[in-house]
């Protein structure tokens, strides 16, 4: 029962929760599982750089493979990051990035150990392999409209200068290297294909320089960065961050079901995968 008109506690407790990240997490939960993916809230991982254990919205795993003692299992995962900040817009500044259509498959946090087998599965996609032309029909999650953005920025529209943006790129690709090179299963290690993702509620915008040296700008409602802070440092590509608001859950949904059905068929059907890591 909501007794916050005659509650001034319950009243405030509201408004602290309005104006923080947790219904919003608790909505991209929900757009989650009414669309049967599974998920954790509040996942842990172990960060590369200082190696404690630090906290991530929700984590989703979804098997590409039936369980067997023999091989490794299979999951696709994205790590989501929630950012909540209805009046404060976000921006992604595109130009001068390109990547081809293996990197963007290849450049994805899998296990240090299956890097070398994912480049090869990148490559199978793109010479169309795997399957037929165009791949992004088949494996939406990987793909993207380019070009791609080469950072993002959180506006304040006021005099606070908090760099919101990069500590939630920064977080969120901790969280999927992390989480992509852990949990061993009965003695092989299993093959977790992380993405990082960050789900705003305030409006997103495309920024580009127009031809008279102006800047442009566009509503969009998702996005993709190449972003050049390498996590891990020594890593073998940039990470590539999703970026979407709240209203383009279902098509994220979408897209992350029908690229899991088009890995789990080729799971089934290619040889390598078979063999421990």
């Amino acid at each position: 029962m909501d007794n916050s008109d005659t509650d001034p506690l319950t009243a405030k407790v509201l408004k602290w929760l309005s104006d923080q990240g947790y219904p919003l997490e608790m909505r991209v939960a929900q757009a989650l599982r009414d669309n049967a993916i599974r998920f954790t809230q509040s996942e842990y991982y172990r960060d590369i750089e200082s190696g404690d254990l630090r906290e991530i919205d929700l984590s989703i795993r979804i098997p590409l493979r039936d369980y067997n003692e023999e091989i490794p299992g299979a999951y696709l995962c994205p790590v989501i990051e929630c950012k909540s900040s209805p009046g404060k817009p976000w921006i992604l500044f595109s130009g001068g990035v390109k990547l081809s259509g293996g990197a963007k498959i290849a450049q994805r946090y899998v296990l240090e150990r299956a890097r070398k087998h994912w480049h090869n599965f990148a490559g199978q996609v793109t010479r169309g392999q795997v399957v037929p032309d165009p791949w992004e029909l088949h494996f939406p999650s990987f793909s993207y409209n380019d070009p791609p953005a080469y950072s993002a920025v959180r506006t304040s529209l006021g005099k606070s200068r908090e760099d919101a943006a990069y500590g939630a790129m920064t977080s969120v690709t901790k969280a999927a290297y992390g989480i992509a090179n852990q949990y061993p299963l009965r003695g092989n290690t299993a093959l977790q294909i992380a993405m990082p993702v960050i789900v705003v509620d305030s409006p997103l915008y495309s920024c580009k320089l127009g031809p008279r040296g102006e800047p442009e700008i566009e509503r969009v409602t998702k996005g993709t960065i190449v972003w050049r802070n390498r996590v891990p440092a020594d890593g073998a590509g940039h990470p590539i961050i999703t970026i979407l608001s709240e209203e383009a859950l279902p098509e994220f949904c979408s897209d992350l079901n029908k690229t899991a059905e088009s890995l789990r068929v080729h799971f089934e059907r290619y040889p390598w995968h078979d063999r421990p890591m």
